[in-house]
């Protein structure tokens, strides 16, 4: 007998079916009439769907975020600074965390320090722009961290605070998966592509699928940095369960528009700034083609047009069909004539495919993709 058969639908793509019976996590069935299975579900006339997939997202940070202060959305400084202060009246944890800030709620573009300690005065606080690319840390915090900047963090830079704020527990993440997981399930999603830090999520992700807990299927990508040992990683490859694998490398090409960080091809409008390419010229396509011949797919966070433009010469020459590359310019990768307007004309015919997230907030959830230190 079936294990599932959901009945009395509408089954999408297929005029006339109108129910779909699994065996386990396979369908076996889709038809008409009466199903028997061990349970059945009664879809009274709805439509029956294919789960989603979440192509870019970072579940983990986005699962933690969910107990913390969610600012995604507000609009005002008016309004984030109500948003602040009241949460922090309302929880008395040893540092006040959150995210999902937009710079333009700001009239500068950006937060201060002291907005921040005026709106908390008594304990670190560290809150994270909506892209994940700028962190807004108090005095408290910055003073905890040795850092000396009164200043936003940018990139990397906000590291310097992240690496001293309490560190969840392996416990604490596995509660807080399974809060995504049922987050995601009311939303249909069945399966997401984690887009970084895979290399130090697998065995949580195993401990959860060991236990039965798994409720959509999830395939990690590994972070690709300059000077990377590939051999680490093969040692942690995982490709035969179609719950729990891996298979991509992650590499950031530049930053972000926002925070001037995105590598460009010309300066910034007002100012001498090209952003900050993090490879060297020829780095990033010695990467990923050593990736691609150890049969690894590579995703590249491109932002600017020269990010864009070193992603793409990065890719040529690569097995077809296999790497892809996030690019978040207006440009399409696979046949773009020319990336920035000026200069030689970008490569045609790259094996690269565009995946650029609808929308980034503080919440796996909306659902959106939710990156940490510039994951986007």
């Amino acid at each position: 007998m079936a294990s599932l058969a959901v009945v009395n639908g509408r089954v999408w793509r297929r005029p006339g079916a109108t129910a779909v019976v699994l065996d386990g996590d396979r369908i076996a069935a889709v038809g008409a009439g009466r199903f028997d299975a061990a349970r059945v579900i009664d879809a009274e006339g709805a439509w029956i769907l294919p789960a989603f997939n979440d192509a870019h997202v970072h579940f983990l940070m986005a699962s933690r975020s969910l107990g913390e202060l969610d600012l995604f959305g507000i609009e005002t400084q008016p309004e984030l600074e109500l948003r602040v202060a009241g949460y922090a009246r309302g929880h008395d944890g040893p540092w006040v965390v959150g995210r999902g800030w937009f710079y333009s709620a700001f009239p500068e573009g950006m937060p201060t320090v002291e907005l921040l300690d005026r709106l908390v005065p008594d304990r670190p606080a560290y809150l994270e722009s909506f892209d994940a690319h700028t962190g807004w840390a108090n005095s408290r915090a910055l003073a905890i961290a040795g850092v000396t900047t009164r200043d936003v963090l940018r990139e990397a830079a906000l590291l310097g605070v992240t690496r001293v704020m309490p560190i969840p527990t392996r416990e604490q993440d596995l509660d807080a998966v399974r809060a995504g997981m049922r987050l995601a399930a009311s939303r249909g999603v069945g399966s997401v592509q984690e887009a970084g830090d895979g290399q130090n999520q697998l065995e949580l992700w195993q401990a959860l699928r060991e236990s039965g807990e798994l409720t959509l299927r999830v395939r990690l990508a590994f972070d690709l940095t300059p000077g990377r040992d590939f051999e680490v990683y093969a040692r942690l490859r995982q490709d035969d369960d179609p719950w729990v694998s891996t298979g991509i490398l992650k590499a950031f090409a530049d930053g972000v528009v926002e925070s001037k960080t995105a590598a460009m091809l010309h300066p910034y409008a007002g100012s001498d700034e090209r952003g900050d390419p993090i490879w060297g010229p020829d780095e990033l396509r010695e990467a990923v083609h050593a990736a691609d011949a150890r049969g690894w797919q590579v995703q590249v966070h491109a932002i600017g047009d020269a990010a864009i433009r070193q992603a793409l010469d990065a890719f040529e020459g690569t097995t077809p069909g296999r790497p892809w590359s996030r690019c978040g310019g207006a440009t399409s990768v696979r046949s773009a004539p020319r990336v920035g307007g000026h200069g030689r004309p970008s490569r045609t015919q790259v094996p690269a495919l565009p995946s650029a997230p609808t929308g980034r907030s503080s919440r796996s959830t909306r659902w959106r993709a939710s990156p940490r230190r510039g994951e986007t």
